[in-house]
């Protein structure tokens, strides 16, 4: 993620457990629930910081539990400095990982999501409700409707990632079934594979978002 960044301030959304660092970087820390990692809990939808002040925002897994994520991308643009990025990693739907999602992981997958369906945040919402669907329809099948929103952050970059080495880590659980010493010839091998493979085996997506130059 540090790579796509570039300079100045640099914002974290979704920041709670503080594990984000990156070297040289000026790093605000936020998140909708207050905790010792976090510098300021406020919403995503409606970010404090002034017109045009940070260079970054950086997001992890954070887009596909957004209530609107329209409105979000709408505040991002508002923060980010001309030539500023919005760099997320995300769950990716390919055929191989809806059907493995689907089998073992607590949130869920809607593929009939609609960014075009009016939206409102609740402010009752559970911040933990999602849907992983949700940046693989708006980065893909639904790109167009990020300039009919009004939205002109210009996609960078929306690459795949993570074939083998993530579901069998186990993700965020304790266990994985890849020993430490296959962990980087693995990693090796799926670089090599995901341009060919990666619309139809990944798990994960990068996506590069960057404002556009006035």
């Amino acid at each position: 993620m540090a790579q796509a960044s570039v300079t100045g301030r640099s914002l974290e959304i979704g920041g709670g457990i503080g594990n984000l660092e990156i070297p040289g970087k000026d790093l605000i820390r936020v998140d909708i629930q207050g905790s010792p990692g976090v510098h300021l809990a406020a919403d995503a939808h409606f970010l404090p910081f002034r017109d045009g002040v940070i260079s970054n925002v950086f997001m992890f897994d954070v887009l596909h539990h957004l209530e609107c994520p329209l409105m979000f991308l709408t505040e991002a643009q508002r923060v980010l400095r001309p030539g500023g990025r919005l760099i997320m990693i995300e769950p990716g739907i390919s055929p191989l990982s809806h059907l493995v999602y689907g089998l073992g992981h607590e949130e869920p997958v809607d593929m009939h999501w609609n960014p075009r369906k009016p939206c409102k945040p609740n402010p009752s919402k559970d911040p933990y409700e999602s849907n992983q669907a949700i940046p693989t329809l708006l980065f893909t099948k639904y790109r167009e409707v990020l300039t009919e929103s009004g939205i002109f952050l210009s996609v960078s970059e929306c690459r795949w990632l993570s074939m083998f080495a993530y579901p069998m880590s186990g993700g965020f659980k304790r266990w994985s079934l890849i020993p430490s010493r296959l962990v980087t010839p693995l990693l090796k091998v799926e670089d090599w594979l995901l341009p060919y493979l990666g619309k139809i085996m990944a798990f994960r997506l990068m996506i590069v978002l960057e404002k556009y130059e006035t």
